[in-house]
């Protein structure tokens, strides 16, 4: 396989699972007429509870904007409420209402069940080689993007 092969085969392979991730996930939240992005703001927000929206941001490797936008939907359903934190007024926490926590728990056990069994079918090695080949092609990019914007 020459270079150009291999960056394609790569760049194929990127799109694939993109693409799997987005459908399952908009699969998965369609019932709770979340779209996959606010899915995973609920996701993180039932597993790590009022947060920060600077760490929600770096959770998903979203912008601050992006990640706003987001919230300023949730907040307009319902689903999240935005409060001044008691330590630092300064800093805006994001948590979810009580209200959808309540009526959303089973679904979200579920969903974490669904993934799990997904990855549960890969012995620790393969799990453990999957994450390096991604720190190594996470590296790779970001490298290479900080290369271009030097040019």
């Amino acid at each position: 396989m020459n270079e150009l092969e291999r960056s394609y085969e790569v760049i194929k392979r990127i799109k694939r699972l993109k693409e799997g991730m987005h459908g399952s996930l908009e699969r998965i939240f369609k019932d709770m007429n979340l779209t996959g992005p606010q899915g995973m703001v609920v996701g993180i927000l039932f597993k790590e509870g009022p947060i920060k929206i600077s760490d929600l941001a770096s959770h998903m490797g979203l912008s601050m904007s992006t990640v706003s936008g987001i919230l300023d939907r949730l907040e307009k359903s319902s689903i999240i409420n935005r409060e001044k934190s008691e330590s630092d007024g300064r800093v805006i926490m994001v948590n979810l209402t009580d209200t959808f926590r309540a009526t959303s728990a089973d679904t979200f056990c579920k969903i974490e069940a669904h993934w799990g069994k997904k990855l549960n079918r890969a012995t620790q090695e393969e799990i453990d080689a999957i994450l390096y080949g991604l720190e190594i092609l996470e590296k790779l990019l970001v490298n290479d993007k900080k290369s271009e914007s030097e040019k």
